[in-house]
């Protein structure tokens, strides 16, 4: 058995591209919980659609008219192994069916999950709308196949008069929350910087990207696969409150 093993690890190492090497790695976080996929797939995709539209003109015949930029979708396929088998991308920390259960529950919790490729520009806000998983052989592998839609938060940018000048006043932006998964090659002021870039206005930025930096650094630093989730009273380090605002 040892040796057929050995034997299949070589195999699916030379499969996969591994011999012995770390692939990218693949983190889906949301629900108060995220899953590291333990065998890198093959491939995946991610599809961009930019809802450009042709209209047909009088005497000038068919005419491209340039659309807003629709939502990113990413669909990839691989597998939980059941056992170690030493040529993993990363070491399995969940059995198949409680990894599986994990990604059950974040598609049904509500709300926006968030995935991440290591060495690559993909790490977006996302919701699940296909999860299929099954087992094909003996093994107790269980074979997955997922697809993920691009979530875009919505910031409040409604003018409202003031009852006292009757001049316009510009809304304060409400803190939506947020969470992104910790990549190879991002510092802690990239870190800092995207925790907050797309949850607060502007003219906040600069002071609570410092002190959350600060707070950051004081903590020990973070390590790839950590899960940053702003909300409304702060950022959060896996769950854990790192700094209030």
């Amino acid at each position: 058995m040892a040796s057929f093993l050995s034997f299949l690890s070589e195999v699916v190492g030379a499969f996969l591209g591994t011999d012995g090497e770390t692939g990218a790695t693949l983190v889906l976080s949301g629900n108060s919980s995220s899953v590291t996929f333990p065998v890198a797939p093959p491939s995946f995709d991610v599809e961009n659609s930019y809802n450009n539209n042709v209209v047909n003109v009088n005497s000038l015949g068919d005419i491209n008219m340039i659309g807003k930029r629709g939502l990113k979708t990413l669909t990839f396929s691989s597998f939980f192994p059941a056992q170690y088998y030493g040529w993993e991308t990363n070491y399995p920390s969940d059995d198949p069916y409680t990894a599986c259960q994990k990604i059950d529950d974040m598609a049904q919790s509500g709300q926006a999950c968030t995935i991440s490729i290591s060495g690559t520009s993909v790490n977006m806000s996302c919701t699940i709308d296909n999860f299929k998983y099954g087992e094909h052989d003996s093994t107790g592998d269980v074979y997955f196949s997922i697809s993920l839609k691009e979530y875009r938060y919505i910031m409040p940018a409604t003018d409202t008069i003031n009852d006292v000048t009757g001049l316009k006043s510009r809304v304060s932006e409400a803190v939506q929350e947020s969470s992104f998964v910790a990549v190879a090659g991002n510092d802690t002021m990239d870190n800092a910087a995207k925790a907050i870039q797309r949850n607060m206005s502007i003219a906040k930025q600069a002071t609570n990207r410092i002190n959350l930096y600060r707070a950051m650094v004081k903590s020990g630093g973070i390590d790839v696969g950590t899960v940053i989730r702003t909300v409304k009273e702060g950022v959060k380090i896996n769950d854990k409150d790192l700094i209030l605002w």
